[in-house]
Formats: structure tokens, C-alpha cells, sequence
């Protein structure tokens, strides 16, 4: 019989010297400083743009009336305040009347020049780009001093008509924005399948384009109504007393005192959108948009 192979004993691994155990952990140390160094810039602006935030949602429960921070005890007044309080009913209810008016007519109109824009081949495209993204490179000042000349000799200044003009002008730029991104990205073969088994272009469009542009349709509508609640450089010009806004009401009473009922229908304001944006990114993916 053959004689069987000697199975070969495995040597034993030698021990780290400790020169080498001080080399490995001056490695890791500089490993760590080098990814503490690379996320402290980031957690500096993250606390920058928080910290304000929540500073006023924490005044808002002041028991005294003074914007003070810390506040001294805390207490619920102030939002009992504000659900007591016309004025602020009044201007949240034409907040959420300019909302229900605005949203729709924005990502109709998104849509269409979203789509013409992202997917659409034809001369003079990056023009028409330019044209619907004029009004986010033009400062909101300029934009409502040129949307009050154009109105008052209209006769909109004040009412809810020229209001909702010029939400219109403000957030259509930024839903054709993010459809646009949302239609470059379509496959057109699946369009030119539809209308090859017998679907006429628009019903093509109905039931092939608009549904794969949902993602795109839901963030171009949460950006919209977000910029339009939050408006008051256009809307300070255009609105009238009978059709001010939360923000327009906001801009005024800070002008007068810093009272803890501002701060506290600006962390209802802040809790509403956050909400609603925590929903629509599990749902949607809006994230992706932003």
C-alpha cells in the first residue's frame, strides 16, 4: 500500500512584536481623527441650521411673555393663544385656501413643462428651460416689486386672485424643476409600445407617462405647497389685510413685539411639514428629489 502523505502541521502564527502592536494602533488612531475630521464640518452645519429651529420651538412653551431662551418655565399658553386668536385662524385659513387653489394648478401646469422640457426634443428647449426657471434666478424682492406693477393695473393687488398669481409665479419653476428630472430620466420605448398596440398620444400620455412620473408629481406638489406656505417676500407686496397669510401675519407681528405666540404658530407651521415630508419619503422616495 502506498504510504500515506504526512499531513503537514500548521505553524504557529508568531505574535505581534510589540513595535508592530504600537504601528497598528497609531494607524487606527489616525484613521479615527481622519473620519472625526471629515464629519465635523458636517455636523457643524446640521447643528447651524437645527439649532435655530429648535430654539423656537422651545420658546414657544414660555410661560412669560417674552421671546426669552431658555425660558424660565413652560407652559401651553401660547398655542391656546393662537387656536383662540382670529387673526391667526384667519391667516391659517388662507394659508391652507391658498394650498388647496395653488397645489393642483402647479403640478397640472409642472407636468406639461416638466415633461416638455426633461423629455421633449425639439429647437429652442434649453430656451424654454431658461424661461421657466427665470423667476428662481431673480430676487424675491425684484419678483414681488415687478408682480405689484403688473397688478395694480390689473386691479389684483389685495385680492385672492393676485395672490394666487403670484404663488403661481414663485413655485411653478421649482415643480417643472424636479418633473424634469423626473422625465429625462423615462424610457421612451415604453411610450412608443403603448401607442403601437393602438393608444392615442394623449392616452399614452394619461396612462403610461403620468403614472411613472408619480414620484416626480408628489415632491414637485410637497416642494410647492412647502414654498408657497413659507412665501413672504412676494406675498408682503400683493396680499391685502383680508388675504394675508400665516408668514405675511408673522412678518408683521414681528415688527411690532417678539411675543411666544409667533413661535408657537411657527412650530406648528414646522411640525405640519416635517410630518408630512417623514410620510411622503417612505411613500415616494421625495428625498430622491431634493
Amino acid at each position: 500500500m502506498p504510504e500515506r502523505a504526512a499531513v503537514a502541521s500548521p505553524r504557529p502564527t508568531a505574535a505581534p512584536s510589540p513595535a508592530q502592536t504600537r504601528a497598528r494602533g497609531r494607524a487606527h488612531t489616525r484613521a479615527r481623527l481622519r473620519r472625526v475630521g471629515a464629519a465635523l464640518p458636517v455636523i457643524v452645519v446640521c447643528v447651524f441650521l437645527v439649532l435655530p429651529l429648535l430654539v423656537v420651538a422651545i420658546s414657544s412653551f414660555a410661560d412669560r411673555n417674552s421671546f426669552a431662551f431658555p425660558p424660565s418655565g413652560l407652559s401651553l399658553r401660547w398655542y391656546g393663544e393662537v387656536f383662540s386668536s382670529d387673526a391667526w385662524l384667519s391667516a391659517l385659513a388662507a394659508s391652507g385656501r391658498l394650498l388647496l387653489v395653488v397645489v393642483p394648478i402647479v403640478v397640472v401646469l409642472g407636468v406639461l413643462g416638466g415633461y416638455a422640457v426633461g423629455a421633449g426634443r425639439f429647437p429652442g428647449r434649453q430656451a424654454l428651460s431658461l424661461v421657466f426657471l427665470a423667476p428662481i434666478m431673480v430676487p424675491g424682492v425684484m419678483l414681488g416689486l415687478a408682480l405689484l406693477h403688473q397688478m395694480q393695473g390689473l386691479g389684483l393687488v389685495g385680492s385672492s386672485t393676485g395672490l394666487i398669481l403670484a404663488h403661481l409665479v414663485v413655485t411653478l419653476p421649482f415643480a417643472i424643476r424636479v418633473i424634469s428630472v423626473s422625465a429625462a430620466s423615462l424610457d421612451p420605448r415604453l411610450v412608443r409600445a403603448a401607442q403601437s398596440l393602438g393608444a392615442s398620444p394623449l392616452r399614452a400620455f394619461l396612462t403610461v407617462t403620468v403614472p411613472l412620473l408619480r414620484p416626480g408629481i408628489v415632491a414637485a406638489g410637497f416642494l410647492a405647497a412647502v414654498i408657497s406656505l413659507g412665501e413672504v417676500a412676494v406675498s408682503v407686496f400683493v396680499a391685502g389685510a383680508r388675504s394675508a397669510t400665516a408668514p405675511v401675519l408673522i412678518y408683521s407681528a414681528v415688527q411690532v413685539q417678539m411675543e411666544p405666540t409667533i413661535a408657537a404658530i411657527s412650530t406648528l407651521m414646522l411640525l405640519a411639514s416635517v410630518v408630512v415630508i417623514a410620510v411622503l419619503d417612505r411613500t415616494v422616495r421625495i428625498s430622491r428629489f431634493l
